[in-house]
């Protein structure tokens, strides 16, 4: 019973601190991009195409894929960007936001208390850029930290015989490991303490390769929890360009699922064919699902904006649709009431 308590308090204040961590980094820059990143979001979300590419591009640069989401919701509900637009963003952000995993998948984690003094000793400078780097320092120095912490759980689990039998026996299931993913992400609103716990048991050997894809799978959808919190204050727009992203990683899903042998097969040979070793494999597993989703569907953009306006129809959910308005001439007026700091 003292093991599994140990492991609980671990893997709970694990994550915690990796929440904390990267929520800290993603403010920190999100402050510090604020205005690159809604000039740049109206400035190429013209057609999918660039919208996809200023997706991946304000994601990565910001590393919160729940500050992209949340702002994308905001500029469709009032009328700045169209749903097609939206939806490439979308596709992108999902891309954007596997860098921390990539980035988690180093074995870093020996030196989070180096990084974090480092972080403190530059937040505390005279310069504002110095202050800048020192937060985001900081937010790195909490996710590794935590990071290490749920490496502790592991290194209990892999000591005690009953509880690495027990977890053994049951990371067999797929869909078992393809819920507790879904659940647990949700649970914390943050894929990447899933991710980094995934990537902690692959590596010791106490889960197998295709059950921590599952998982990671499954992380992929508890992430839309935060799209649909944000959109339950919105209009029709907003309600749309949220289950564009909860459908949309639904499907990618469900295609996975559907070939799962070939895309483990595919994720090994990506990962052997850029000469890395297996600890990769779980960060890898995230952007090649998210890469290939995003090929599947960004063809065929045109026809999954008109399924979800079938799906939901103008006024058809509550809440005001927050159209744009008609000046006097008659002609449309886009409305740019939506600031990032609202969010």
């Amino acid at each position: 019973m003292t093991e599994i308590a140990i492991v609980l308090i671990n893997f709970v204040t694990g994550s915690l601190l990796i929440v904390t961590g990267v929520n800290a980094m993603g403010r920190t820059l999100e402050h510090a991009n604020s205005k690159l990143l809604t000039h740049t979001m109206r400035l190429l979300s013209k057609n999918r195409w660039t919208s996809f590419l200023a997706g991946v591009f304000l994601t990565g640069l910001v590393q919160s894929s729940t500050a992209v989401t949340i702002l994308t919701v905001g500029f469709v509900d009032s009328g700045v960007m169209g749903l097609e637009s939206a939806v490439g963003i979308i596709y992108g952000a999902n891309i954007g936001t596997t860098l921390t995993a990539q980035f988690m998948s180093f074995h870093i984690a020996g030196y989070c208390w180096y990084i974090l003094v480092a972080g403190c000793v530059l937040s505390f400078g005279p310069v504002k850029g110095f202050k800048t780097a020192g937060n985001v320092l900081v937010g790195v120095g909490l996710m590794f930290t935590g990071l290490d912490i749920l490496g502790k759980s592991v290194v209990v689990i892999e000591q005690n015989d009953f509880l690495a039998q027990w977890l053994q026996n049951h990371s067999d299931n797929l869909f078992l490991c393809l819920f507790t993913g879904l659940i647990v992400t949700m649970l914390v609103q943050s894929s990447s303490a899933t991710v980094g716990m995934t990537i902690l048991l692959f590596g010791s050997g106490l889960m197998p390769f295709a059950s921590a894809v599952a998982m990671t799978l499954g992380d992929n959808i508890g992430s839309c929890v935060t799209a649909q919190i944000a959109s339950l204050k919105s209009g029709t727009a907003g309600k749309r360009t949220a289950w564009a992203h909860t459908i949309y990683n639904i499907a990618g899903v469900i295609f996975a699922l559907a070939v799962f042998p070939q895309f483990c097969a595919l994720v090994q040979l990506c990962t052997r064919l850029a000469g890395q070793n297996g600890g990769r494999l779980v960060a890898n597993t995230h952007t090649i699902f998210n890469v290939l989703s995003a090929v599947l569907f960004l063809p065929f953009s045109r026809y999954y904006v008109k399924f979800l306006k079938l799906l939901i129809p103008e006024g058809g959910r509550p809440g005001p649709s927050k159209a744009p308005e008609k000046t006097s001439g008659g002609t449309l007026r886009k409305r740019d009431d939506f600031n990032i700091r609202s969010i």
